[in-house]
């Protein structure tokens, strides 16, 4: 009988992981954002008071029955409007894994993950590790200009 994990691949991988941090006060708020690169993760945090309370993954490697996703003809921008950095790519969806009771902040969450897997694609476009994000903020968080903050820390990580 083989022992389990035997039969497992081993990939090396230095150690510790490639880790970045960046911190600002938002809205009179210290908030530190961290990202973490493994082999088959980026993990990206951002806490204010010390908290991570929602978790939420968006995955980057589409398989092959999600290929229409990426090439359906009617989401194709035409060719006379230039692409916005600012929206994230169509195809990427956060999915709240732990968490996310407060409905504003889920909402909040979910778009920041997506729009922070949107500019990992951006960047190198063959990137396929899964983005995970935890989140630890403030209920004041949820408008528009926090969003744009907390968006630009953790694209400082980038």
């Amino acid at each position: 009988m083989a022992l389990p994990g035997k039969d497992a691949a081993v990939t090396p991988a230095p150690f510790p992981a490639s880790t970045k941090t960046a911190s600002a006060t938002i809205k009179g708020i210290e908030t530190t954002a961290t990202m973490l690169h493994f082999t088959d993760k980026i993990l990206v945090t951002i806490t204010q008071h010390g908290r991570l309370a929602h978790w939420v993954h968006v995955p980057l490697d589409i398989s092959a029955t999600d290929n229409p996703l990426t090439s359906n003809p009617y989401l194709e921008q035409e060719d006379d409007v230039p692409p916005s950095d600012l929206l994230p790519m169509h195809h990427l969806t956060a999915t709240t894994i732990l968490g996310g009771t407060v409905p504003e902040l889920d909402v909040l969450g979910q778009t920041l993950a997506t729009q922070i897997a949107s500019a990992v694609l951006t960047r190198n476009s063959d990137e396929r590790r899964m983005v995970v994000m935890g989140m630890g903020l403030d209920r004041s968080m949820a408008g528009r200009e926090e969003f744009s903050e907390l968006l630009g820390l953790v694209l400082e990580l980038l």
